[in-house]
């Protein structure tokens, strides 16, 4: 009887193996999409990032505003940099691991070359001239006058005291002109005023009308500049202040930095050239 019994269990366990009935724990890899909770730190220990609220707030690297939450991404699509995405691979739920990432796997050595330097001081002109008639789509038109506008309206540009005239309306661009004459005032940017010294029927000039300690900020400029002096053709300027420590640009994100002589613009990433340790428990594993 406990013969028959013992190749009947056999017989049974067989068929559920056979079956896949019993598998061997789902271990992640390549193509799965997880759920992971992290703990980022530099090679000095330093928390730089995490996706537990509490140990942001304790390391001092909490963002408000943030959700704080498991980070969910397909192992292997690029989402994440690869050695983060190499160390995940064979992990099961619930397992933590330590991961050590070089900066060739994280994010790239760093590159002097992707550095731009710029002088603090700087002389601008004074004058400026600047084509009469201006033309753009008519997506660009209706995004800053609204639609129903027909040819001969004068309207004023949003934000400013400068009027315009609508010359010609097709159905891909909208034709305008600036209406300003010899002697007419404006104020620019809401900084400072702007005299026409000069108007014919292609071409406007006007004087920038700076005094020295005027506070001002470039059009694109991340960063307030004081004017240090004035001729009678050009203006120096001093950069004084950073307003945004970081900008976007066509090449990426750029962090802004200022010293004594000169203002460094640098588009490495900001944890280029580091090594990086993660601390990474799998949350959940679903197949891609």
């Amino acid at each position: 009887m406990k013969q028959r019994l013992s190749i009947a269990l056999l017989l049974l366990l067989a068929i559920i193996l056979a079956t896949g009935c019993i598998s061997e724990e789902k271990r992640v890899q390549e193509g799965d999409n997880i759920t992971v909770n992290y703990i980022g730190r530099l090679e000095n220990g330093t928390i730089f990032d995490t996706s537990y609220e509490d140990v942001a707030r304790d390391a001092g690297v909490y963002t408000p505003g943030r959700s704080y939450q498991p980070l969910t991404f397909q192992v292997g699509s690029g989402q994440m940099i690869p050695g983060f995405d190499k160390g995940v691979i064979g992990m099961k739920v619930n397992e933590t691991k330590t991961v050590v990432i070089p900066p060739a796997e994280a994010y790239g050595e760093y590159d002097p070359a992707k550095i731009t330097v710029l002088p603090k001081v700087i002389e601008i002109p004074l004058e400026e001239t600047f084509n009469r008639t201006v033309e753009m789509s008519v997506a660009q038109f209706e995004s800053n006058f609204g639609t129903g506008h027909k040819t001969g309206e004068r309207l004023l540009i949003p934000g400013s005291e400068i009027h315009i005239i609508v010359d010609n309306i097709t159905d891909n661009t909208v034709t305008i002109s600036y209406d300003l004459s010899v002697g007419d005032t404006f104020l620019f940017d809401n900084q400072w005023n702007e005299t026409v010294i000069g108007a014919n029927e292609t071409m406007i000039t006007v004087r920038h009308d700076l005094a020295v300690g005027d506070n001002i900020t470039l059009p694109r400029q991340p960063w307030k500049s004081t004017v240090t002096a004035i001729s009678d053709k050009n203006a120096t300027l001093e950069a004084s202040e950073i307003l945004q420590p970081e900008i976007q640009s066509p090449l990426g994100t750029a962090s802004v930095s200022m010293n004594d002589t000169s203002i460094l613009i640098d588009y490495n990433h900001p944890l280029a050239g580091k090594t990086l340790t993660f601390e990474i428990t799998v949350v959940s594993i679903e197949r891609g």
